[in-house]
This record gives C-alpha cells, structure tokens and sequence, in this order.
C-alpha cells in the first residue's frame, strides 16, 4: 500500500502567507492550521512506516497542480492500494471529526475505518465522527475541491477536529493520538 499525505493551506504559490484557519497562538504551532496539519502529517507517516506503509508527501502547488502529480505518481503504484489524504483543521465551532470521501465504496469503507479509530481513541470534546460523501453541491463542496482531481488512490479529505471548539487538543499528545487512529483506520482498512 502506499498514501500520499498532502498537508493543506501550505505551499500556495499564489498566496503564501495563506495558512488555513486560525486561533491564538498557543505553546506551539503559532495557532495556524497549516503548522499543526504539518505535525499531524509527519505523525500519522511515522506511524504508517512503522507498519511497512509506503508514504509520499505531498506540500506545495494549487489543488489541481498536486492533484496531477498524485494521479502521476500513482501509475507507479498500479498493483498496490493507494490513499490520498488531504489534511486539514476545521474552525467554526463543530464538536465533532469529519473524513470525506467522493462517494465509492472504498473511500466510503475508508473513512469509516479511520472514523472507528477516532472514536476508539476517546480523544476530549469529540463527540462524534462522520464519514461523510462530499459534493460541489451542499456544504460539503469545501473539501470536495481538496480531493475532486484524485483519480486512482482513494482520496479523503480530513477535518479530524475543530481548532477553536478544540484548542485543549492542539498539543503534540493529542496530535499524535489523532494521527495513530487515522494511520491505524487506513492500515485496519487495507487488511
């Protein structure tokens, strides 16, 4: 199996200082998404290597642009599974994760995987976690634009906690307990 891990808000050509969301700044990560997507991402790949996961990073580039080189890389892979997650944060108030998927079986079968490790991870202050099918359409159409180019890995787009709702979470601890459930949802996924 191999996943690509893009962490979003970071590497935008047209607008560089665009860091996604953001709260005051804590102990660390400056209270920008695109610092605790950063941790987040090197977590949950530490986590996949361990279990013999292959993982390519993906940081810089319009949506499109990282979306194209995926698709590319992907032909390399053509015998193997292959996972696109598109990192992010939430803000806005919600109590609970979101991980949304295109609307197949498999990413559908995906996001319920990782969403079950979330919940089994009983992380403070998340309620719930919603594997949720995401569309141009509805409310969702904010991550549909983040996974909409991937073709062949099945893409989810990650909302695992809301900053501001969640501020008690952004510590490297909780980071990485969120990463251990999301990197054990795909691996249990896979099996």
């Amino acid at each position: 199996m191999i996943v690509f891990i893009d962490r979003q808000h970071a590497g935008k050509p047209n607008n560089p200082e665009d860091r996604g969301a953001s709260v005051e700044p804590l102990s660390f990560g400056l209270g920008l998404e695109a610092m605790y997507t950063g941790y987040l991402s090197l977590m949950i790949e530490e986590k996949l290597l361990e279990n013999g996961v292959k993982v390519i990073p993906i940081s810089d580039g319009f949506y499109a642009d990282r979306h194209k080189r995926v698709n590319e890389y992907s032909k390399r892979f053509k015998n193997e599974e292959q996972v696109y997650l598109a990192l992010h944060l939430n803000s806005g108030g919600g109590d609970y994760s979101s991980f949304f998927h295109m609307g197949s079986t498999d990413g559908a079968d995906l996001a319920s995987a990782i969403c079950d490790k979330v919940r089994e991870a009983s992380l403070p202050g998340l309620v719930r976690c919603l594997p949720k099918k995401c569309s141009s359409g509805d409310w969702t159409k904010n991550a549909w634009y983040t996974i909409k180019g991937v073709g062949n890995p099945i893409a989810i787009c990650c909302e695992p906690l809301f900053m501001d709702t969640h501020r008690d979470l952004l510590t490297m601890e909780s980071l990485r307990s969120i990463a251990s459930a999301i990197a054990s949802g795909i691996i249990s996924w896979s099996l």
